[in-house]
């Protein structure tokens, strides 16, 4: 089966290494939980857009970026996924960020995904992870953004959404809402062995 998984926050914690970064730079403490939107500006990163972004990139920079860990549980069940299926990850991370990025997935999994760049944070959508789902054959994508979760699921796509403050009241009959990897793991294995039956 083809499998398409977000990055940021479905395989690595972004938001907690960006506060930290944002803390020690500024002072100011601002707790994931509060983070009731994933535009930073809205949480309190930067007064406007521009300096949310200056500050993301600022962050990209520092080493603390090249510390960011993994979720619980992620690398062994993108590993026990990518044993089974084709995975791709989509991001919407900058283009900018793609060395970075894909160190970062060399040095944790054993095995290589496809990585594929579906925009950029900074400056909008490029293509949207639903058209790069349809081109690719996608049927199932694992996320964390509410708007893309929606998208994904009103395009007949089935979306594994990990539970976060900023997705709260997102509902489709296509998404299936988890706390962590192992629920994750068990409605992948649900849904896969669904559509090897059909």
């Amino acid at each position: 089966m083809k499998i398409g998984l977000d990055f940021d926050e479905v395989i690595v914690e972004f938001i907690e290494q960006i506060l930290r970064f944002y803390h020690l730079k500024t002072g100011k403490k601002i707790e994931k939980k509060n983070f009731h939107s994933y535009d930073f500006w809205e949480v309190g990163i930067g007064a406007t857009r521009e300096e949310a972004i200056q500050i993301v990139d600022e962050f990209h920079d520092s080493a603390l970026f090249d510390e960011i860990m993994p979720i619980e549980k992620a690398v062994q069940s993108v590993n026990y996924l990518l044993d089974k299926n084709e995975v791709f990850i989509i991001t919407s991370r900058p283009i900018s960020f793609k060395e970075k990025t894909e160190r970062w997935i060399k040095k944790h999994l054993g095995k290589s995904p496809i990585v594929v760049y579906s925009g950029d944070f900074h400056t909008g959508q490029g293509k949207t992870k639903l058209s790069i789902c349809k081109e690719l054959g996608i049927k199932l994508i694992v996320e964390d953004a509410g708007k893309y979760a929606l998208e994904c699921a009103n395009g007949g796509l089935k979306v594994i959404l990990f539970d976060k403050p900023w997705n709260q009241g997102v509902e489709n009959k296509n998404i299936i809402r988890v706390n962590n990897w192992l629920e994750a793991l068990k409605e992948i294995d649900t849904i896969t062995l669904k559509t090897i039956k059909n």
